[in-house]
């Protein structure tokens, strides 16, 4: 039977003694202005950002689709609604930005005199240990020698008295200082031990506060640097602009 002005053949299948097996395939209204429809808003959508996002979308979409005839009709349905439904993500984003922004700008007001008071303990254990880490011993008075002038005025005995006098103070003053020194060297250690575990406890509750306090985020290594721009943001608590 003749075909009307919304049919069309479809050659598929195996090939016939004349030619391809032919099976008529009905378009309806809808169909036909589907495809007119594609092929529109292929010519004209392309030109900006939020259209190509929408092309790409609709082709991931459809491309699963083995139809080869209902692909360009669900890619044609899927254009109809596509730019409402990025609308409406672009939107959801938004609010969802806008939330956190005010969540972070409400944490920053919650936190802002505890970062404060351990930045400044923070800094001044730092400055300490520094110090501590940075300090020499210094030595007792050592014996002193007579005056050589002097000491030729007296008699050769009584310059090998006095010699034997200086050695003996000498070798004792080595001892008391050799004691004197490790006494001295223990506690240095063991105060830099202690300004090394409070900086640590300071530097952890900072951590916990905002991991970015830091130079190096997630490094707590010794001895750690507070990052003087995050600290800045972090006392200031500015609202960051919406967009």
């Amino acid at each position: 039977m003749p075909l009307g002005p919304l049919q069309r053949y479809v050659a598929f299948g195996r090939p016939g003694p004349f030619g391809p097996q032919a099976l008529p395939l009905r378009m309806t209204p809808r169909s036909i202005a589907l495809l007119v429809l594609v092929a529109l808003l292929g010519g004209c959508q392309g030109s900006t950002p939020l259209a190509r996002k929408g092309q790409e979308r609709c082709a991931t979409q459809v491309a699963g689709e083995t139809n080869g005839l209902l692909r360009p009709l669900l890619y044609g349905q899927c254009l109809l609604s596509i730019d409402a439904l990025l609308e409406r993500e672009r939107v959801e984003a938004q609010i969802r930005q806008q939330a956190q922004a005010r969540k972070k700008l409400a944490d920053c007001y919650a936190n802002q005199a505890d970062v404060k008071s351990l930045a400044t303990a923070f800094q001044a254990a730092r400055g300490r240990l520094s110090h501590l880490q940075a300090e020499a011993y210094v030595e007792s008075e050592r014996p002193r020698r007579l005056d050589p002038d002097l000491q030729r005025r007296y008699a050769a005995y009584d310059q090998e008295l006095d010699q034997e006098r200086y050695d003996s103070a000498l070798a004792q003053w080595h001892q008391a200082e050799s004691q004197r020194y490790q006494n001295w060297l223990a506690g240095q250690q063991r105060r830099i031990r202690v300004e090394q575990a409070n900086l640590a406890a300071l530097a952890r509750r900072l951590n916990q506060i905002n991991p970015e306090l830091f130079m190096a985020p997630g490094s707590l290594g010794p001895p750690p640097v507070l990052n003087p721009l995050t600290y800045g943001q972090a006392i200031a608590c500015q609202p960051e602009p919406l967009r």
